[in-house]
């Protein structure tokens, strides 16, 4: 994918922020030992973003997509129970790695999966009648199930990204529009002459904003990231495995 150089080049050009504050999954963890309060909304705030790695992982193993639909519910249900910090066990302090184990957990347990099949989530997801049209959605050219989740979880924490920076970016909408393909497609980008002539701006001044946007995104990427892992110690190393995936 053309976007990971670009998401490669943004990333190593931004410092770590010099303090890690308690994000999502590290709430979710201090929860099961220290009772913090507002855990279960912040796993419930990480499944609403990561679901879809899930039903991707689903597809690859063969499901329909209706058979996918009702198993990710499921999976959903079991994972947002009441007591659920009584068996949570972080898996190298990845929500990541968490999400994929737990999920592989419950597809071997039979006796449960049948039980639970057609249970509802508590949490709100997309309509699914989206879903189909989000990349096949068993992560097309994917080698194995697991390859698909993992490109799933890349592909969406990037478009997130994206679409927090857009509403950064709000009142340059159009200048949006026209950076945006200087991340996810820049082997097919526009001159900035180009663009410059189009919005009405001096080329000088959209380079600066180019620089800027780059700079914004690596940063919103590393915030995505941080949300889903305990240490910053694993931060470096999620964004490394984002840019392999985001490559292959």
């Amino acid at each position: 994918m053309r976007v990971a150089g670009a998401v490669h080049r943004t990333l190593i050009s931004n410092d770590l922020f010099s303090l890690f504050p308690l994000t999502r999954w590290s709430l979710v963890i201090s929860a099961k030992d220290r009772g913090a309060a507002g855990a279960v909304e912040a796993l419930e705030e990480l499944a609403r973003a990561y679901w879809k790695p899930v039903y991707a992982f689903l597809r690859g193993k063969g499901h329909t997509h209706e058979e996918a639909q009702d198993e990710t519910q499921g999976f959903f249900a079991q994972l947002l129970r009441r007591d659920f910090l009584r068996d949570l066990q972080p898996e190298g302090g990845r929500f990541r790695n968490f999400l994929l184990v737990s999920l592989r957990h419950r597809l071997i347990d039979e006796h449960r999966r049948a039980s639970n099949v057609k249970r509802r989530a508590e949490i709100s997801l997309e309509p699914w009648h989206e879903m189909e049209a989000i990349n096949g959605i068993s992560a097309a050219g994917a080698a194995t199930p697991e390859e698909a989740f993992d490109r799933s979880w890349a592909e969406g924490l990037v478009a997130r990204a994206m679409a927090a920076l857009q509403v950064r970016w709000g009142k340059r909408a159009a200048l949006f529009a026209e950076l945006r393909y200087t991340v996810e497609s820049p082997g097919n980008v526009a001159k900035y002459s180009d663009i410059a002539a189009r919005l009405g701006m001096t080329e000088g001044a959209v380079a600066k904003a180019a620089h800027e946007f780059r700079q914004q995104f690596g940063q919103q990427i590393r915030q995505e990231v941080r949300d889903t892992v305990a240490e910053e110690d694993d931060v470096e190393e999620e964004l490394r495995y984002l840019v392999t995936l985001l490559r292959s």
